[in-house]
């Protein structure tokens, strides 16, 4: 019998080849895939099939590293003299080894591309007729169709005809597949979809299509957007169903593509509707279910991440990839896409809830604006990092009523929405108390009700719940919310760990309590919301329990959230976590600007300094008596604010003055030139007037892609090197009375004069007139001011007129875009990161903000940063304990990752002296050591402690630390040489080379400040507890993360050193609890392993032209006075509000942590924060008046500062602050009890 052999690399396929297979009666086929040569056996095995064939295909896709064993197939066809045809993509040269004529290899190249089943048949024939004397027939390869409409109750209609059998008084949606799963017939997931689709009485339209083709006649999803999906202006669909990997605006595609995603480029923008991606996995459907991270690897990169770039709404896998039955003659095993029912159904439901909102009437939708509240407090409700909720909603609002939402009345104030949510949170958990009968919610949810509701959950998550919380409540669950027309304004509930203390010391996964169940299961089925808007950066629903990435019916997340749609305003500069939203809870982002930004200056005792260092110069020159005295004086100056340790100065008696003087001079300039928050941002406002002009000098401080650095510049024109201000800042200025310290403020004021005047000309670039410019910038060196200057500081006013103030204007359309969203249309994507930190290509804000390709970590700039940072922090550890750390403990989360590319991981491996090897498109695709001769140090021993959103985002990270640790300890290299060696082998543990440690699958956080905040713990013994607790599982190079406390126990009890980077000042120490919870409860826990204290780094990046390294007391002191104590920030949040005071408040509480962790807090420091915050009449009488639950819980901190010893306060402190507590405790109960006697009577 005639027979043809075809291998193929793929088995996508193979489903098109069996059934072609099937009807060849005269010729066997035998197809053979990777999947079935998986040992030697197996190769030889085909190898002797294939040497009986007529002719043997070999379809690689790439290159021969497709095939194992094909050098050993290609010489046994060889010998035999078999007619061998190689076909192959792209670059391979092994086409080359075809045996075939030319005639017929291109002839098998075209059935091939072509494919199908008709083609695959006529190719074996096509074959047969050409080898043997086989008379049978065939046909050319035959062209099908690049694109067109599929259906399966229409299987040859054309565009037209389908589209004839549309209702047009139903929404449409378009579906995208590729095209080879038509081809191939493997298309009963696009069945299933359709049938769920049509189910919800929504037309489908599903299009088979290349995403990208640069062949004129092979239309790509581009065309079939501007053609089939439009019709002229008017767009026919409501949304788009994706399955496509990669991003649509990439004009290459595949492993050597080097081609750079461009979002602005894409043409979903003209399109206009939201558009759902969905994932068809390799992985079987019961791989899916059993996988707790969901998708990972290439799937993660390819299916998700890059997507984004597009501005789509992630979901989760509608298939899985499984085996189907063969033949008896077919050695390869078929693979299709199969579906998954639950998940069908799910983004059926997702995407009817989006087309409706483009049908409903806004007079008619409901939505619901969930503020957040966490950790649970009267003084914190609307939680969202660097927003002012309350003034943000009032805009929000206000865009609502414009466009006809049934809002009759607007609040007064966002002031008056927070007061009425608080009078309803009085329960113990600060949720609402159903007994408390004199307080009006916004519903009651019955038990009965709320059973039934529970039942609606997968039995999974109900299962997980009733383990935690036990059964049903017996007793109503009672809603908060402020309702104006078909708007309610309400608050997400507790997530749990305060409901029961012990659970922080157990369950990093915690399911939340029945209240949080209740509460979105009543938006969805009482309130029936058309949607939701999560409002600020961020809530708890994202972070619940379930699958890392692409969720199912068993993850937290799904179940509550369901198929409504999730509308997020989220921070531009926090790209990881809202990545989390975007990928857990199906949420659109709308990002928003960050707060405006200025310089931290001086005050009080520090300007005093500033003036006695300014000052030494003249004291040197006079009597002994006054050197002297001048001495007295700076020494006092220097202990009454407890700097010593901030200037790195242990004895002060056994320095000179001058070291203290020039110390002081380098340690004021970096406070004063150090970047703050000015205030909070509000949604849709533009920065204005002063706060425009300092956040612009702000945003052009460090070079921008189009422009160089303003200050640099600036500097330049005055005859300043600036490198000399951070090098050398107590030094004068050569031919001058000036340090360079002193200069810095000026270089700062005439920036902003610059700024100032460029506003006063309406940011016009006309006005900038270069001989005005000279004339107002009077050089302090003239003959130093380098030709090209003036020049560059042209090229800098251009880019603030042509740039920087047209994207921070269009600020206005943030609240504007949420409106958008809620109409169900697209919200274009746009990028994240810090726009401080050379950022201003960033902006605009309003937009749905994306991350970066993970295979690209750590990209080369993070590299050469991240490098040097290594070699800092040992230059420094070694010059203050005169040896190499053998072990480095390291904090790398998600966020800080996706913005700076990946410093941390690069310092981590340039510390094991290990580099990465990047390929053209600048992926990551290997490692190597670098030699002891070049590193000229040990190899250090590296433990991580990556957070749980770095675990979901950078699996495949992970897993290149993991590769470097097995590189480095297999090393032929002393002990004394490589420290991860020495520990790797003399360990006490099995596996001794797990570095990577992170929270359990579907936990997040570090779980310190969980017991921190709740006040839940007596020793440091107690927090070392909690944070082993929640980090004892380990990553491994395949992404598994397995239970390892004692493995983590062993590298604790090694670490010398911890280190975390900080790479913006747009975020710092005191801004949450996360903080101190990583970074501090891992210094806590070594110390209490290990029996001592490490020593503790911050790499600070926020310049990346000049990275620093602190000490962890240093860098937390630094903040500490630069913004928590800082009379300018204090008086920008005072412009707040409710807000501002809760954000001060929350401040303080981060203090005790830092304090609870690592004892960084020193009294005079507590003093301070009393004297600014408690003892400050004029501070904690507007306090009182926006937000008095502010003043009482800092005094509450305070106390219990005082209480747990950590603040050796004189008991005179103590009892005033106890009197400012009762006084406003009191002050609180009476206006309750006035309010419920109020409510009585009426």
């Amino acid at each position: 019998m005639l027979r043809v052999v075809i291998y193929t690399a793929t088995t996508n396929e193979v489903g098109a080849i069996q059934k072609a297979a099937s009807q060849l009666d005269e010729i066997q086929l035998v197809i053979q895939t990777p999947d079935n040569l998986e040992t030697t056996t197996d190769i030889k095995e085909f190898c002797t099939t294939a040497s009986t064939a007529t002719a043997v295909v070999c379809w690689l896709h790439g290159s021969t590293d497709d095939m194992p064993g094909y050098e050993k197939l290609r010489h046994s066809l060889y010998d035999r003299d078999i007619p061998f045809i190689v076909q192959s993509s792209g670059k391979s040269r092994s086409v080359r080894d075809t045996t075939a004529d030319e005639t017929v290899r291109e002839t098998v190249s075209q059935y091939l591309e072509h494919g199908g089943v008709v083609n695959f048949t006529n190719l074996v024939r096509y074959l047969a007729t050409e080898y043997t004397e086989w008379s049978g027939s065939y046909q050319p390869p035959i062209e099908l169709p690049t694109e067109g409409v599929y259906h399966p109750d229409y299987p040859a209609a054309s565009y037209d005809e389908l589209l004839a059998n549309f209702d047009p008084h139903r929404p449409t949606v378009g579906i995208w597949f590729y095209r080879s799963h038509w081809t191939h017939e493997n298309t009963q997931y696009i069945d299933a979809l359709i049938r769920e689709l049509e189910a919800r009485d929504i037309n489908a339209l599903p299009v088979f299509c290349s995403p990208v083709s640069d062949n004129q006649d092979q239309h790509d999803a581009r065309w079939v957007a501007q053609n089939w999906f439009q019709n002229g202006d008017d767009t026919i669909v409501d949304g788009v169903i994706t399955g496509f990997m990669y991003s649509l605006s990439m004009s290459q595609r595949g492993r050597d593509s080097t081609i750079d995603i461009d979002p602005e480029d894409i043409f979903l923008r003209e399109l206009g509707v939201p558009v759902f991606q969905v994932v068809t996995s390799m992985q079987t459907r019961s791989e899916y279910m059993g996988n707790p991270a969901g998708l990972q690897g290439f799937e993660l990169a390819l299916a998700v991440t890059l997507p984004e770039h597009d501005g789509n709404i992630i979901t989760h896998p509608i298939s899985g990839k499984e085996p189907v039955s063969g033949q008896d003659n077919i050695d390869a095993t078929p693979t299709q896409h199969r579906p998954i029912a639950d998940r069908v159904g799910h983004v059926a439901g997702l995407v009817q809830k989006w087309a409706e909102l483009r049908y409903t009437p806004n007079p008619d939708k409901r939505i619901a604006i969930i503020l957040h509240n966490y950790p649970p407090s009267d003084d914190g409700i609307g939680t969202a990092f660097g927003l002012d909720t309350q003034a943000s909603l009032i805009n929000f609002l206000q865009e609502l009523q414009s466009r006809d939402y049934n809002l009759p009345k607007l609040p007064e104030s966002g002031q008056k929405i927070i007061e009425e949510l608080i009078e309803q949170l009085t329960g113990r958990n600060h949720w609402p108390d159903p007994q408390q009968t004199h307080v009006t919610y916004a519903d009651y949810l019955g038990p009965d009700t709320y059973q039934d509701w529970f039942e609606c959950l997968s039995e999974e998550v109900q299962s997980q719940i009733k383990k935690e919380w036990g059964d049903t409540p017996d007793h109503p669950i009672a809603i908060p919310g402020v309702q104006f027309g078909n708007v309610i304004i309400t608050v997400q509930p507790p997530r749990g760990f305060n409901i029961d203390r012990s659970k922080v010391y157990h369950d990093s996964d915690l399911v939340p309590p029945h209240e949080y169940i209740g509460f979105y299961l009543w938006l969805q089925y009482r309130y029936c919301a058309d949607a939701v808007v999560h409002f600020g950066t961020h809530g708890s629903l994202e972070w619940l329990p379930g699958k890392n990435v692409g969720l199912d019916s068993t993850s937290t997340p799904d179940q509550l959230i369901n198929d409504l749609p999730n509308i997020y305003p989220y921070i531009i500069n926090n790209p990881g976590e809202g990545t989390q939203a975007k990928r857990r809870s199906y949420a659109t982002i709308v990002d928003h600007l960050t707060p405006a930004m200025t310089t931290a200056g001086t005050y009080d005792e520090l300007e005093e300094l500033q003036e006695l260092a300014n000052q030494y110069y003249t004291a040197e020159s006079t009597s002994t008596k006054e050197r002297s005295e001048f001495a007295k004086t700076v020494y006092n100056h220097v202990d009454e604010l407890d700097l010593w340790t901030e200037l790195g100065i242990k004895d002060p008696s056994s320095v000179s003055l001058e070291t203290v003087v020039d110390r002081l001079h380098e340690y004021i300039t970096d406070i004063k030139q150090t970047q703050i928050k000015a205030g909070l941002h509000t949604l849709g406002a533009p920065p204005t007037d002063d706060e425009l002009v300092e956040f612009i000098v702000s945003l052009t401080r460090y070079p921008n892609n189009k422009a160089p650095s303003l200050y640099n510049t600036v500097a330049q024109c005055l005859g300043i090197d600036p490198s000399c201000i951070t090098d050398i800042p107590q030094d004068c200025i050569p031919g001058t009375t000036k340090t360079y310290s002193a200069v810095a403020e000026t270089i700062q004021e005439q920036c902003v004069e610059l700024v100032t005047w460029l506003a006063k000309h309406d940011y016009n670039q006309e006005h900038i007139d270069l001989d005005l410019i000279h004339a107002k910038l009077d050089p302090i060196r003239p003959n130093n001011v380098p030709d090209s200057a003036y020049e560059q500081l042209h090229t800098v006013l251009e880019y603030i007129c042509d740039t920087v103030y047209p994207v921070l204007m269009q600020t206005s359309q943030e609240d504007i875009q949420v409106a958008n969203a809620l109409e169900g249309e697209y919200i274009r994507p746009g990028g994240s990161g810090s726009p401080t930190r050379g950022g201003v290509d960033l902006l605009p804000s309003g937009r749905n903000f994306y991350t970066l390709d993970p295979r690209k970590i750590p990209a080369k700039s993070a590299w050469n940063i991240g490098q040097q940072l290594a070699d800092e922090i040992l230059e420094r550890h070694v010059e203050e304990n005169d040896t190499y750390p053998e072990e480095v403990g390291i904090v790398t989360w998600g966020t800080p990752t996706v913005r700076t590319r990946g410093e941390t991981i690069a310092q981590i491996l340039a510390l094991m002296g290990v580099q990465p090897v990047w390929n053209d498109a600048g992926r990551v695709k290997d490692i190597d050591v670098i030699p002891l001769n070049t590193l000229e140090r040990p190899r250090i021993d590296v433990t991580t402690r990556v957070s749980g959103l770095f675990r979901d985002l950078f699996p495949q990270t992970a897993g290149i630390i993991n590769d470097a640790v097995e590189m480095v300890a297999a090393l032929n290299e002393s002990y004394e040489d490589n420290y991860v060696k020495k520990h790797v082998e003399k360990g006490d543990s099995t596996d001794d080379t797990n570095r990577v440690f992170t929270t359990k699958p579907g936990g997040y956080g570090a779980g310190v400040n969980k017991a921190i905040t709740e006040s839940n713990w007596e020793t440091g013994e107690d927090l070392a507890e909690v944070f082993m607790q929640w980090s004892g599982y380990a990553m491994k190079s395949d992404g598994a993360v397995i239970p390892a406390h004692d493995a983590l126990q062993e590298r604790l009890s090694r670490i010398e050193a911890t280190v975390k980077i900080e790479d913006t000042m747009e975020q710092d120490e005191f801004d949450s609890s996360d903080w101190y919870a990583f970074h501090g409860g891992l210094q806590r826990a070594v110390t209490e392993i290990s029996g001592s204290s490490p020593q503790a780094y911050v790499g600070d990046t926020s310049d990346p032209e000049q990275a620093t390294v602190y000490t962890n007391t240093e860098k937390v002191r630094k903040t500490m006075r630069t913004r928590v104590l800082n009379p300018k920030w204090i008086d920008r949040m005072k412009e707040h509000g409710y807000k501002g005071a809760g954000d001060l408040s929350t401040g303080v509480d981060v203090v005790l942590g830092w304090d609870a962790t690592t004892e960084v807090i020193s009294d005079p420091l507590w003093e301070d924060v009393a004297d600014t915050y408690v003892f400050n009449d004029n501070l904690r009488e507007w306090m009182e008046s926006v937000n008095p639950w502010a003043v009482l819980n800092i005094s509450q901190t305070l106390l219990e500062a005082i209480d747990r010893e950590l603040w050796d306060a004189d008991e005179e402190t103590e009892k005033h602050i106890q009197e400012i507590h009762l006084e406003i405790d009191r002050s609180l109960e009476s206006s309750q009890s006035s309010r419920e006697a109020t409510e009585s009577e009426n």
